[in-house]
Formats: structure tokens, C-alpha cells, sequence
């Protein structure tokens, strides 16, 4: 079992940028957009929304299956 402990600082540093690039489209699309656009994503940009969202999620699981 991998423990953080077993973890280079370079590569908590990389799982945590990546987490908190995650977390803030997140929020960001969660709290921030639809306060500006109460659409959010609307007819239009829900497909650009969902891709945007299975990139994140494909970069988060690349990021820990690489650094952890």
C-alpha cells in the first residue's frame, strides 16, 4: 500500500495543483457561472460542458495513476 508519505515533494506538489484545478471547475461551475448565466450550460453549451468536465476527470485520474 502506497502511503502520501511514500510520495517525492514533486509529486504531491503536481497532485495538488491538478486537485485544485479540479476543485475550482468545480466550484466554478457550480456556484460562479450560473450567478452570471442562469442557464448554465444551456441547450448550446451543454456539450462543450460536458466534454469540458470528462477532460477534468480524465486529467485527475491521469494525475494520480502518474504521481501517486
Amino acid at each position: 500500500m502506497l502511503l502520501a508519505a511514500d510520495l517525492t515533494t514533486g509529486h504531491k506538489i503536481a497532485l495538488i495543483v491538478v486537485a485544485a484545478a479540479f476543485i475550482v471547475f468545480a466550484l466554478a461551475s457550480s456556484f460562479l457561472v450560473p450567478r452570471y448565466k442562469p442557464d448554465f450550460p444551456g441547450p448550446a453549451g451543454l456539450s462543450v460542458f460536458v466534454i469540458a468536465s470528462l477532460v477534468m476527470f480524465g486529467l485527475m485520474v491521469a494525475a494520480i495513476n502518474f504521481f501517486g
